[in-house]
């Protein structure tokens, strides 16, 4: 591994392993996530600095979720400043990225062994690289036979014990995290040419001149969600084709 320069004054060191922990925006773990191994995002966070500090043959970096400062909803309770409340001096083999630092998350994956998440959805993309994904929370890659997901404390401290483990995941299942990240993206995520962001607040407007562009055939993201709704047909944008 090549050492990688993540804030001023901090470059880590070629370990024997690299660690990636990714964090949520604090109230979107809370209101629209459910726990699983631990009680709310925090208490893993903070449980997984003490669990590393007692691993020096391994080098954790906390990357906490850009969206703390940068989102339309800016969160009032920081993770960097509770890391420090909870540990005025973190341990020495843990790093912790602040959420306005401009380095880029998936450069930081490229150079990764391993990744932890507990809710974010950049665990579909990590796993799509091919890195290992332990999961802590209820995350949408969770129960793809993708991950390997903790149902307890316990049972992600024994997942913990078994670092470093192998450094890819097997090319099939790449293959399947990618047709998973597809779907997910590109399917699920379904565009309706009538709302469009703005940039600013409000985050988005309503695009129409008149009644006809609301009609069938106008917009095929909003023909499926209608479609939807009045005749129970899934909510899966065509992507593969429309794109094709």
């Amino acid at each position: 591994m090549t050492s990688l320069s993540c804030q001023p004054g901090i470059t880590l060191a070629t370990l024997r392993s690299l660690v990636t922990l990714l964090t949520n925006v604090m109230w979107d773990a809370q209101l629209h996530y459910k726990s699983n191994a631990f009680p709310n995002m925090l208490d893993w966070v903070l449980q997984s600095i003490r669990y590393f500090a007692n691993r020096p043959d391994l080098q954790l970096v906390i990357r906490v979720h850009p969206a703390e400062v940068r989102g339309g909803l800016p969160s009032r309770q920081l993770v960097a400043e509770e890391i420090a409340r909870a540990f005025p001096a973190v341990p020495p083999n843990v790093f912790v990225i602040p959420p306005e630092h401009h380095a880029s998350t998936y450069a930081l994956l490229a150079h990764s062994d391993c990744a932890l998440i507990y809710n974010t959805k950049t665990g579909i993309e990590a796993a799509s690289m091919g890195l290992p994904v332990i999961v802590a929370g209820e995350a949408w890659i969770r129960n793809k036979g993708l991950t390997i997901d903790a149902a307890s404390r316990e049972d992600y401290y024994r997942i913990l014990d078994r670092l470093p483990g192998p450094d890819r995941m097997p090319e099939s299942s790449i293959a399947r995290a990618r047709k998973y990240a597809y779907h997910f993206f590109f399917r699920r995520m379904i565009p309706v040419d009538q709302v469009e962001p703005t940039g600013t607040q409000p985050q988005f407007k309503v695009n129409i001149s008149t009644l006809d562009d609301l009609r069938p055939g106008c917009s095929t993201g909003l023909d499926v969600v209608c479609e939807g709704i009045l005749n129970g047909t899934p909510f899966i944008y065509p992507a593969e084709y429309l794109m094709s």
